[in-house]
């Protein structure tokens, strides 16, 4: 064991590379600064400029829109806008116009550019959350207002730019940085390590070569040779003196290596050492210290040291034992048991030693152990039995598998949520049994590699039940892993989420249906307005667009209350839904207006006996409980494709002036849109589809 203990460590790093590491280490270290220096005053340097550029465009911006705002030309400034944007590369520019707000009944007009994803600039749209979240990753953004000639606040501009060039530019001063660092520190460790070599390691490694040859006890068998230089010939001389002083000191170390060796083989950490005859004990410094003690502490040690520190209850447990292993009965003594600490608390050890030598007679005489503290171990089983109340009584469902995907068990809750029994699952493949769905469309990759990344995964997942139905969870998978990263099992925890779907139905009809008719409401017409354009401009067939007020609804209204107003739109509701076809769409936008989508069209006259029929339906006499009234309907409308291209806004825009045309010309008829009309009618604003006109009543 000392012959073992004193051979050279053949695997530790030469001094060489211990000088070299040091000296690139420092060379590195001031390279470093030096680079963040650069760093640094480049990247004030860049923002600088990109704040000077942006005040520049917002400043000429603001000069320049402002006569376009006066002018009410908004396409213009908005060309002037895209100019600018696309000239500095901005990351987006959006203008507030506080005079068209003013014409479209809201705060203010918003348009502007804005960077993509793709490297396209695209109009910004102020409902559009994802435009709006790309505004939010701008790195720096600067207002200014705009002026009228009056000195009259007429809008602002703002100016959102992007970290990417500045990135792009530090990274390329950073890259030269580490190509200039890495050169000097390569060519300066080179010219260090020669000096060294010649003058110092040479030596050394003469003598590293002469205590290779080593005997059993790792004692070089040649002497350390004679060298020029007086620093190491001097160290040559104390390596060959403390040799000669090893070898003499062999003989009688041999004694101690016994008693030393016979401790390691009875003890493990904290060792002890009893007599039992005469009660002299013998305990290291780590024994002491697990109870919080130094041995000076302790004197005056013996055998009573531990049993004045040993909690009565175990101590007579161990006792019993002690006793067994003194008559044969057990190979050797262990015992878990608690010790007072120097603060007040009990310590957990393990207790563990055997009887070495004996008397003639077969009493005991030496006995030597150890003290293992074991707190840590008992507090994880404690953690331990927790965690099993946990997977007991827990009211998700869990599944604990192994690395391979074998299910290892269940919890109660699992089998209630599930139908399956413990019976049914456990030993069986996790994968093929619960999870077959995960194949396919990219899903098992998705959660595969999250494992892999973070270690879990969660997400919402239907869960096969016994009895072949399935019901929607929110999962969690989990990969436990021991001390060297290595997966020992995963661990799956779901919960039922079926009422939370239940509310998120209720709230998805809340959100696109009309409360009173049960119609479309303003957000799913606008979803159905854009895909029908889309779908005509695809197919090329036509759509048209169909905005409704009924004729005389307040009167009935005023006359008979709002319950009989709401009964009678309740039941021209209905009248309209029976009247069109499968593929239209009657949507309430509010009060007494509707819209009617007729796509699928080959044109104009295909239309027209439609709107006939809805004209009857509409203007036929309805019961209102005792009473019978009579209502009529304006219908205006606008067909798609026209030329040039126009979006689902204009369109239904273009219907209501021509259903106001319809009023004028004297209600209960329709009229289709012209440019050459549209002139002629008073203009009125129109509401987004995304507004609220519920209050709103025609007469």
């Amino acid at each position: 064991m000392m012959g073992a203990s004193n051979r050279p460590n053949r695997s530790a790093p030469s001094l060489l590379t211990r000088v070299t590491l040091a000296m690139i280490a420092a060379i590195l270290l001031v390279f470093a600064f030096h680079a963040i220096y650069v760093y640094s005053s480049q990247r004030a340097e860049h923002i600088a400029e990109m704040r000077l550029d942006v005040s520049e465009s917002l400043e000429r911006l603001s000069k320049n829109i402002a006569p376009f705002i006066e002018a009410y030309s908004v396409n213009e400034y908005e060309k002037l806008v895209a100019t600018e944007t696309a000239l500095k590369q901005h990351f987006a520019v959006v203008v507030q116009d506080y005079e068209m707000g003013e014409v479209t009944n809201t705060p203010y007009y918003v348009s502007g550019q804005v960077l993509t994803e793709t490297g396209d600039y695209a109009p910004y749209r102020e409902q559009d959350p994802e435009l709006n979240q790309r505004l939010r990753q701008a790195f720096y953004t600067d207002t200014a207002s705009i002026l009228g000639s009056n000195g009259e606040p007429l809008g602002q501009v703002s100016i959102y730019t992007s970290d990417e060039a500045l990135i792009g530019k530090l990274n390329r001063v950073l890259l030269e940085e580490l190509l200039i660092i890495f050169v000097l520190a390569l060519t300066l460790s080179l010219l260090l390590i020669a000096v060294l070599r010649r003058y110092f390691l040479r030596s050394i490694m003469h003598i590293d070569s002469a205590i290779k040859n080593c005997d059993s006890g790792g004692i070089p068998l040649e002497r350390i040779p004679d060298f020029q230089y007086r620093e190491i010939a001097l160290l040559s001389n104390t390596i060959n003196t403390m040799l000669d002083s090893i070898r003499e000191s062999r003989a009688r170390r041999k004694i101690e290596r016994l008693r030393l060796y016979n401790t390691i083989t009875g003890t493990r950490t904290g060792t002890w050492e009893w007599n039992v005859s005469t009660g002299e004990t013998v305990f290291n410094e780590r024994w002491a210290e697990i109870v919080g003690y130094s041995l000076e502490e302790l004197e005056p040690i013996s055998i009573d040291t531990w049993m004045n520190l040993a909690h009565p209850d175990d101590l007579q447990r161990c006792d019993g034992l002690l006793n067994k292993h003194f008559r044969g009965e057990l190979p050797y003594y262990e015992c878990e048991a608690r010790m007072r600490h120097k603060d007040g608390h009990w310590v957990w050890v393990l207790d563990r030693g055997s009887v070495l030598s004996w008397s003639e007679d077969g009493q005991p005489l030496m006995m030597y152990g150890t003290h293992q503290d074991i707190s840590e171990r008992k507090e994880a089983e404690s953690r331990l039995a927790m965690a099993a109340g946990v997977f007991k009584y827990a009211r998700e469902g869990i599944i604990l598998t192994s690395a391979q995907g074998v299910i290892l068990d269940v919890n109660s809750a699992f089998t209630a949520l599930t139908g399956y029994t413990h019976g049914d699952v456990v030993n069986q493949n996790y994968r093929r049994l619960l999870v077959p769905d995960l194949r396919g469309d990219g899903f098992e990759g998705a959660v595969l590699n999250s494992l892999k990344e973070q270690g879990v995964w969660s997400g919402e997942y239907w869960v096969p039940c016994h009895d072949g139905s399935a019901f929607p969870s929110l999962m969690t998978i989990a990969a436990a892993r021991n001390n060297a990263g290595d997966i020992q099992h995963y661990v799956t925890l779901f919960a039922d989420i079926s009422h939370l779907k239940q509310n998120e139905d209720k709230l998805r009809l809340i959100a696109h249906y009309d409360s009173l008719t049960g119609l479309p409401n303003r957000v799913l017409l606008s979803e159905r307005l854009r895909h029908a354009v889309s779908m005509a401009r695809r197919h090329e067939d036509v759509l048209a667009v169909v905005f409704l007020d009924l004729d005389g609804f307040k009167l009935i209204n005023d006359t008979y209350g709002h319950a009989a107003g709401d009964e009678l739109l309740i039941a021209l509701a209905r009248r309209m839904q029976k009247t069109l076809r499968d593929c239209d769409t009657v949507a309430r936008l509010g009060g007494d207006e509707f819209v009617v989508l007729l796509p699928d069209l080959s044109g104009r006259r295909e239309c027209e006996p439609v709107l006939d029929r809805l004209l009857a339906t509409l203007s036929s006499p309805i019961s209102l409980g005792d009473q019978i009234v009579q209502v009529s309907a304006s219908l205006g409308v606008s067909l798609y494709p026209q030329n040039p291209d126009v979006d689902a806004d204009i369109l239904l825009r273009q219907a209501d002036m021509a259903m106001y045309q319809a009023k004028q010309r004297g209600k209960g008829q329709y009229r289709f849109f012209s440019e050459k009309n549209a002139k002629a009618i008073d203009r009125r604003p129109l509401q987004p589809l995304t507004g609220d006109r519920s209050g709103e009543i025609s007469g």
